[in-house]
């Protein structure tokens, strides 16, 4: 049984890795040089950002993420799709993902999150609503007794915590000169753990002259609602998923170029592949293919 409850961990920092890139997006105010309007005020920028990435495992083309998400000066919405396919097709994986909420003192409130799943193995789905103090409603399906060794999970665990995609929001959404240093608490409709960006080093963005980019390590920490198995305990102790990204000067905020994530199975790449990113009032101010 360990084997799938250490799957439904990975699967899930994968996860905060697209969404992570989802979210940065988002959030940064991309501004291209033609653009000269008045200094973004603080809070988060308006824009609406289209984008895919693709997924790769060992160099080999494993699946697709996509998003839209739709940033206000006082809401938000995420939509996430990440399509997976292995062995020539015989394991098929999708899941959809949608969150929504508001944003107070520059960070985001949660209210509805959702996430959909659907396999060659399984179907299922997470439903949850957040109150002033985190969530108050959770629905999870397929219903499945929990395992004699998870760690319990309380109320009191649920306080304060975010879903994973408002959480990328929190993390993102920052004045410092780098992502790394930051940390926030999460619950994914099973387990609470937090997720801390650690600074890991400086390298030259390959193909742009003179260009350094930061590398964050995401260090996972479960807190409850897991099993203490091997894999569990090797994912918390790991030091190899990283974000690389590059700044944008005119936000002092970075933009995630790709994620980095060890499975079983070998190294997993999260890379850009398409990006359109619209202001409100002025259309498209940003693309790359």
């Amino acid at each position: 049984m360990y084997q799938v409850q250490s799957r439904r961990v990975r699967a899930c920092v994968l996860g905060l890795g697209l969404a992570a890139l989802a979210a940065f997006a988002s959030l940064s105010p991309w501004v291209s040089p033609l653009a000269t309007a008045a200094p973004t005020p603080a809070g988060v920028s308006p824009l609406k950002v289209d984008a895919s990435y693709k997924i790769t495992l060992n160099g080999f083309d494993l699946g697709t993420f996509s998003f839209k998400s739709n940033v206000g000066r006082t809401t938000y919405t995420l939509d996430t799709d990440v399509q997976i396919s292995a062995l020539l097709g015989v394991f098929r994986w999708r899941g959809v993902t949608h969150s929504s909420g508001t944003v107070k003192a520059k960070n985001p409130q949660p209210g509805d999150f959702r996430f959909d799943y659907e396999s060659t193995v399984r179907n299922g789905s997470v439903a949850m609503g957040f109150g002033k103090e985190g969530v108050d409603r959770l629905t999870v399906m397929p219903v499945m007794a929990d395992a004699a060794d998870t760690v319990p999970l309380t109320r009191a665990h649920l306080k304060d915590a975010l879903d994973p995609l408002s959480a990328i929001l929190m993390l993102t959404h920052s004045d410092a000169p780098t992502p790394c240093g930051r940390k926030v608490s999460i619950f994914d409709g099973k387990q609470r753990f937090d997720i801390d960006l650690r600074f890991a080093r400086k390298e030259p963005v390959e193909g742009m002259r003179g260009e350094i980019a930061v590398v964050c390590r995401v260090k996972y920490t479960p807190i409850a609602g897991y099993r203490p198995t091997p894999e569990t305990r090797d994912l918390a102790s790991t030091n190899d998923i990283e974000i690389m990204f590059r700044l944008v000067p005119q936000a002092k905020l970075m933009l995630p170029q790709s994620v980095t994530v060890p499975t079983a199975a070998g190294q997993a790449r999260i890379n850009l592949e398409r990006v359109n990113i619209e202001l409100p009032d002025r259309g498209q101010v940003a693309s790359a293919d």
